[in-house]
């Protein structure tokens, strides 16, 4: 493009991106930015990258009350409850460390190694923004308008080629993922830890109770201290575990046609052994971080749980009661009439599912998980 269009024409955010009206250069993070929210991307037009990751509910998908997320064809969800999408750049790629163990890796189960990987998965899924083919998607960015600020930063010919010119739009969302807006580091805790704010008693309890390895010892796989290196804390160790989550029964994946779920009801998630092919790691999943948590309900990969509470009296009383004592909604007092099964039973982690916290316990935890939020992404 030849200067800057007429005003009325684009959006500020736009006119930044192409260095309009005095504004800083363009960057590859402003035109991921523009990509990640443009609902022309998916086929039909009219989901966004930032539908189901939006900045205004920490990047994950704001329709809450459904276990999974709903693609932009109206009949078709998903498999998992989509995580938020804030510090997933610090997310290493999926190795095994010194104990064998799996770390790291994106999506619940570690498939793709970095976010250029991950960028083009919920693009080409049809169960997502389902466009059939990378031509499908390289065309809507050659008819949208930003294709002028793209075809600046990569080139006058860098959407002539499919293959080249869908790799650049996978990096252009990557960089903006990258950006410091997904991982801003500006929590209440984070002040805490500088010495710029305090905790409630409340709050320092339940940091204790997060902390202590005979209490809640949730610090075992979200550590919640700055590293050797001084380096903020991520509050997860990017490792996999199966926690014992029930199936969801009333998760709409199960009704999708035979073409993307040929298990239909009896679907079972493997997780992390689809991966990796191992049966040892059956019904593992990445352990999230805790940033944000409180802001990003349901909780766990399929969604089971509709609030933190919940998810948090889970994790306390798995172990505790009968399983076969009545039924049990999902509200229920688990305490007194026991949780439903593991969807995968060989490899639960048996260190949680009895901690003994009391309801104090439990809200003082609450009340120190909150602490975790950073500050509204504007």
């Amino acid at each position: 493009m030849r200067g800057c269009p007429p005003l009325r024409l684009l959006a500020p955010l736009w006119l930044a991106a192409l260095g309009c009206s005095g504004s800083p250069p363009a960057s590859k993070e402003q035109l991921g930015a523009l990509m990640f929210s443009d609902p022309g991307l998916s086929h039909p037009a009219g989901q966004a990258c930032a539908d189901c990751h939006d900045a205004k509910v920490a990047f994950r998908d704001p329709e809450s009350s459904r276990s999974t997320s709903m693609g932009v064809m109206p009949t078709r969800f998903g498999m998992r409850n989509a995580p938020s999408a804030m510090y997933a750049s610090l997310v290493p790629p999926l190795h095994q460390d010194d104990d064998q163990r799996w770390i790291g890796g994106l999506f619940w189960d570690g498939r793709a190694g970095n976010l250029e990987a991950q960028a083009e998965v919920p693009l080409m899924n049809p169960l997502e923004m389902n466009n059939p083919d990378r031509a499908t998607v390289v065309a809507s960015v050659r008819a949208a308008s930003y294709a002028p600020l793209f075809r600046k930063l990569f080139g006058d010919h860098a959407l002539d080629d499919v293959d080249t010119a869908f790799a650049h739009i996978c990096e252009a969302i990557a960089t903006f993922e990258r950006s410091s807006r997904l991982a801003p580091f500006s929590s209440r805790y984070d002040r805490y830890l500088a010495g710029e704010a305090t905790l409630t008693a409340s709050e320092i309890r339940g940091l204790a109770i997060f902390e202590d390895p005979a209490r809640g010892n949730c610090a075992s796989c979200h550590p919640s201290r700055p590293s050797a290196d001084g380096a903020a804390p991520l509050f997860t160790d990017h490792s996999y575990a199966n926690l014992g989550i029930p199936r969801y029964d009333n998760s709409k994946f199960y009704l999708q046609p035979e073409t993307y779920n040929p298990q239909g009801v009896h679907f079972v998630d493997h997780g992390l052994m689809a991966t990796v092919g191992d049966p040892a790691q059956d019904g593992k999943f990445r352990v999230p971080t805790l940033r944000n948590i409180a802001e990003t309900p349901p909780y766990g990969h399929n969604g089971y749980f509709e609030n933190l509470a919940y998810f948090i009296d889970f994790l306390n009383t798995r172990d505790v009661g009968s399983r076969e004592v009545g039924t049990c909604t999902r509200s229920a007092a688990r305490a007194r009439c026991g949780w439903p099964g593991p969807e995968v039973a060989s490899t639960v982690d048996k260190t949680i599912g009895h901690l003994g916290l009391d309801d104090r316990d439990v809200a003082d935890l609450l009340a120190f998980l909150r602490t975790l939020s950073d500050e509204p992404s504007s």
